[in-house]
């Protein structure tokens, strides 16, 4: 479990400014890029600007999407 923890710090610090949408337990989805990582959780900030406290043993899966030149539009 510490192997793929350490994955998932990494994938999310390399991707920090990446647009993404994760999908938690119970089919939860959020939008957003990352904020702050930590050990045991992940800052989302979506594009409201609303910041969003998720913890990693509660994520299913990290659907990254590509980056756009115009950032002005929402995806």
């Amino acid at each position: 479990m510490a192997r793929l923890n350490d994955n998932l710090n990494f994938k999310l610090m390399k991707n920090q400014h990446r647009p993404l949408e994760m999908v938690t337990d119970g089919n939860r989805r959020f939008r957003g890029r990352t904020k702050h990582v930590g050990i045991d959780y992940v800052d989302l900030k979506g594009n409201n600007g609303r910041v969003t406290t998720i913890l990693k043993d509660k994520i299913e899966y990290i659907d990254w999407k590509k980056q756009r030149n115009n950032e002005d539009k929402s995806w």
